[in-house]
Formats: structure tokens, sequence, C-alpha cells
């Protein structure tokens, strides 16, 4: 970096003004309760919001979002004045334009000093129209959004450090599309702007790329690659995002996604079976890494800019490699372990879980552990007149697990080194509040922190420990005399073939 100002992270923000898209999603919120915690200098933040499904203005969704239990903390610091400085602006990261009115937009590009794009599809299943007209056209148009405004210092377009799986050693840098895609991201948009899915898929090859997620955070890349002559863009790749470890709250999330809810569905007892290679890394970050790390791209960004550097672009692999990653088979034994410290109120069968990376071996699995039952069960509801429910959801799990093998069975490696430098010009006190490193944590208590918020606070359980224990025993008994008799009926109808084949060819 060329020499500069050297700022601290709140005097890097003092007086800015601050647009931020998917700020009503899981890593927007703790983006900003952390910007406001810790930068009391901001001026003012705008929030990109739609209007609520039940026709909720903009305006209300933020202001219910902003007495939820996450900014409590504020309040109760004597910060709840900054929330005031937090402003709804109507839009639609899916719509051109951005959705926004000709008013809104000339006020955001009169006004705003740092752009942070989180906005995003995360859904690997998206129909690729959709995806690409969230995920690209919306880059596309905050991309112009930004190219307008006036007194921009910095954009930080958050991707992902899954869009480029075809290497297994990831850099920090924008790799070019595959070969097969023939089409630019300008020809793509028009094509999903223009023709139906089914068109769409047989004119778009995706090549290497796993799902329409990954191809359209791709494309994506492409366009933050092409504008970087205008302004300084930061595109920051997180892994897989988790809970958090302390901040906001210790174990706080809004979602049931990713590795959790295996480790939930696994300690449920609802699944036995995963589909993952046992040596599979699982390169998981907690939230507020992620937080951390957007905010010192942006203030690194800032920096930059005060330095009269040129426009650029720079790529930042938020990532624990390197550091400390968790296996598959370690997830599931923490998140196992945790449960044996503390069990479901309720559960539907004893917790066991049996890992191969065989597909064949998966899908016979799920017949005997999953399907089987689920038939059995299913017809029990239907026979008490109530609505079956198991099969639907094996086969939904089935069909979710086959779709991420190629995520769960192959490990990458994700270069770092731009991402662990942002620290490199801070303090001690910025270093300590913006972490980065997290290979400290204990994991087993993390994933327990983790599951028991998941369970208080997304499943709603009651958390009553002798009722727990109860149902534990009740359901570990019936687990073990289930397997007696059908180990009984194994050994029976064994012994019985053999006499058949053996025993009677001899007295012939």
């Amino acid at each position: 970096m060329a020499a500069g100002p050297i700022l601290s992270v709140s005097q890097a923000f003092d007086g800015k003004v601050l647009l931020l898209t998917g700020g009503s999603g899981f890593v927007g919120k703790g983006l900003l309760e952390k910007l406001l915690r810790t930068c009391p200098g901001i001026r003012k933040v705008y929030v990109l919001l739609r209007a609520g499904k039940a026709g909720t203005l903009p305006e209300e969704r933020l202001r219910a979002m902003l007495k939820e239990p996450l900014f409590d903390g504020l309040r109760a610091a004597g910060y709840g004045d900054r929330l005031e400085r937090v402003s709804a602006v109507a839009g639609d990261c899916a719509s051109t334009g951005l959705g926004l009115a000709d008013e809104d937009r000339a006020r955001l590009q009169d006004d705003v000093q740092v752009f942070i794009h989180t906005a995003a599809s995360v859904r690997f299943d998206d129909p690729l129209k959709r995806a690409v007209l969230l995920n690209t056209r919306g880059a596309r148009e905050a991309a112009a959004l930004a190219s307008g405004m006036r007194r921009l210092e910095v954009m930080v377009h958050v991707s992902t450090t899954y869009c480029n799986t075809h290497a297994n050693v990831i850099e920090e840098r924008v790799y070019p599309m595959p070969a097969e895609t023939r089409e630019d991201w300008r020809e793509i948009i028009s094509l999903a702007e223009t023709l139906d899915e089914e068109a769409l898929e047989s004119r778009v090859a995706r090549g290497y790329q796993p799902n329409t997620y990954t191809f359209s955070k791709a494309l994506a890349e492409q366009i933050m690659k092409d504008h970087s002559d205008r302004f300084n863009i930061a595109v920051f790749r997180p892994a897989i995002v988790v809970g958090a470890i302390k901040e906001p709250m210790p174990g706080w999330t809004n979602n049931l996604n990713g590795p959790f809810a295996l480790c939930i569905g696994i300690t449920k007892g609802l699944v036995h079976t995963a589909l993952a290679d046992k040596d599979a890394v699982i390169d998981m970050v907690p939230l507020e890494m992620v937080v951390n790390g957007i905010i010192l791209a942006a203030r690194e960004g800032i920096v930059r800019s005060a330095a009269g550097e040129a426009p650029g672009l720079r790529v930042y692999n938020c990532s624990a490699a390197h550091r400390k990653t968790l296996s598959v088979c370690d997830s599931i034994e923490c998140a196992l372990k945790s449960n044996a410290r503390a069990p479901h109120d309720r559960v539907l069968w004893h917790p066991f879980v049996v890992a191969t990376s065989s597909v064949a071996v998966f899908t016979l699995l799920s017949f005997l552990l999953h399907f089987l039952p689920a038939v059995l069960v299913d017809a029990m509801l239907i026979l008490a007149s109530r609505r079956p429910w198991l099969v639907r959801t094996y086969w939904k799990i089935y069909r979710a697990t086959v779709s991420l093998r190629y995520f769960s069975l192959t490990h990458w490696v994700f270069e770092n080194d731009k991402f662990y430098a942002l620290l490199g010009s801070l303090g001690a006190e910025d270093a300590s509040t913006f972490k980065l490193d997290m290979s400290d944590v204990d994991e087993m208590e993390y994933v327990h922190t983790h599951l028991q918020y998941l369970r208080r606070h997304i499943l709603k359980e009651n958390m009553d420990p002798k009722a727990a224990r109860r149902n534990q025993t009740a359901m570990f008994v019936l687990d073990r005399c289930t397997r007696v008799v059908l180990l009984y009926f194994a050994v029976t109808w064994a012994y019985r073939l053999f006499c058949a084949l053996f025993l009677r060819s001899n007295i012939l």
C-alpha cells in the first residue's frame, strides 16, 4: 500500500455516509450493528430495503429491524441515538436501477462515500434466471450507481470463496470465466431478461460452475473487475458464514442453514446418514470474522483514497485456511457431544449418524435408515387421520444432500494473505476490536454455544433439562431395544437361509 494517513478504523469512518444493501440479511444486520457500535463518527447509513410482503413500507421494516434484540446492546450502552442515523431507502436489487426513485438515486450519488453491497440470493438451487437477475444484474446496477457517486471512496462487493472451485488452491484474484461460457456478463444478463428459464438454461453454458449461485457470483466479480478503473473496489469473499462466537451476542444467527442445519438434523434424531468425506474440511467463518473483514476492507479503501491512489480492485478471501478449520466428521462429533451435555426436549429418535463418501452407499443407507422407517411412520399417521410428512421431508433432505455433494466431498485451500494483511497497519486496540484470526477459539464450546442459540431462538425449544434427560433416556432404551430385535431377525433370517442352502444340499 502506498504511504498515506495512518487512520484508526473509527477515524477512517468519521463523518462518512454509507450505503448498505442486504442490510436486513444475516451479514448485513451484523455489519450494521458493529459499525454503529465501534465507529461513533459515522454521519449516516442508508439501508436499501424492499417493501415487505404484506405491503410494509421500507421505513417500517427498518424501524422493526432496529428494535430487534440484536441492537439491544447499543441501547444498553447508551448508544441508542446512533440508530437514528440509519435511514431506509426504497429499492430492490433484483430490479433495474436497483428500483430507486430518481430523487433517491440523486441523493445517494451526492452523499455516499462508502458503498457496501452484500445483497444476494445464496440459494444453490435458484433457477438460473433468478440468480442472474439478482446476483449478476444486481451487481451491475450497484456498480452503475457507484459510478455516479461523486464522493465515493470505496465500494465493497461481497462475493464468495466458492465461485472458482475449478482450482484446488484459490488465490485472491478475479479468475476468468470458464471457456465454455461464450457470452460475457452483459450478454448473459440480456439473455436472462429476454428468455424463459428453459431457453436460458439451454443457451448458457456454466462450465465448471456447480450451481447457479456460484455462476452468478463469478459473473458479478467480472462486473467489478470491469469497473475497477473508475473507483476503488474491494471484492470480499467469505467462505461458509456461520453464527457469531461472541459479537453481537454469543451464538447469534437469524437462520438455520449450512453445516449447522445438518448438525441439528442429527441431534434431533432426524438425520442418520451423511454424504461427506471424513477428511473434507468445512471452511466455516463466524459472523464477526466476516463483519470485521468487510469493515477493514472498507477502511483500507478509504486510506488508499485519502493517499490519492488511482482506482483499482483488491480481492480478499475471508477464510480460515492455514489457521484452524474443521472436518465434516469433527463438526458432527462436536454436535453429538453438545447434545450429550444438553439434549433436545423432543427428538424423533436417539441421535446417531453414519457418514460415507459414496453416493451409492449413501443412497442405500438413506433407504434403510430414512425412507423405510418413514414409510411406516407415515402409514401410521394416515391411519390416525393425520397428515403424513416424514417421507416428503426425507426426500427433500436426500435431494439437497446429493446436490451439495460437490462441496461436501471436495477440499479447497483459499489463499488469504491479503485478508489477514488488513490488520497490518492497525494499532493494538483496533486489532483486538476487529479480530480476524479465530484460531484460538475452542471449537467444541463454539459449536455448543451456537447449537444452544439455535435451539432457544430459532427452534423455540423449552430448554427444560429434566424433560430432555427423560426423553433422551427413553429414546436410548427404544433405540437399543429396536437394534436387538432387528439383530434377532437378521440372525434368524441368515440362519434359515444357511440351512436352506447348505444343510438341504448335504442331505441330498
